[in-house]
């Protein structure tokens, strides 16, 4: 996988379509209690969190995430959506 840093600058990208591989990758990492980037793996979580723009991918995390916690991060996605618009 792809440094995080990394994996923020692509899957925050508005010229190349939403990597939903990387961001189950990026869950993954992020409820693994173990892997030396889950404190790394939360940050990008939270800074996807706050683009207003995310609940146009929700769709797509919902359809296409193989990560059942990557699905749960699309319905949180939405849900803010609907409670603050």
């Amino acid at each position: 996988m792809a440094s995080m840093e990394e994996a923020l600058q692509r899957l925050s990208s508005t010229t190349e379509e939403f990597d939903i591989a990387l961001l189950d990758q990026v869950i993954a990492a992020a409820y693994d209690p173990v892997n030396p980037q889950r404190a790394a793996a939360n940050k990008v979580l939270m800074t996807l969190q706050e683009n207003p723009d995310l609940w146009t991918k929700a769709d797509g995390i919902l359809e296409r995430a193989t990560n059942f916690q990557s699905r749960f991060f699309g319905l949180q996605i939405l849900d803010d959506a609907i409670r603050t618009r």
